[in-house]
């Protein structure tokens, strides 16, 4: 389970050990990988590259954030705003 993570002056990032790409937008990409789920947000994201045979992601803008999701969302962990607002 090798998963690598390289952010480079938090406007390009290159992963590895990444299997699918789940969603994307410009604000948010949700990658499953071998480690497990993964949430990167920030703004003006965009996948410049990805191989599924390789595991390997490319992904430029700016990088606000990584977050191993780790099934917390399942558990309202990771809850937006309207699931705060509505406990």
């Amino acid at each position: 389970m090798d998963q690598d993570v390289c952010l480079f002056s938090r406007k390009r990032m290159e992963m590895t050990g990444i299997e699918e790409v789940e969603s994307c937008t410009d604000t948010e990409v949700v990658l499953s990988s071998q480690a497990g789920r993964i949430a990167v947000t920030g703004s003006g994201l965009k996948i410049g590259n990805f191989s599924a045979e390789s595991g390997r992601l490319f992904l430029t803008g700016t990088v606000d954030a990584l977050e191993y999701l780790d099934g917390r969302e399942e558990e309202g962990g990771r809850k937006g705003f309207f699931g705060r607002l509505f406990r």
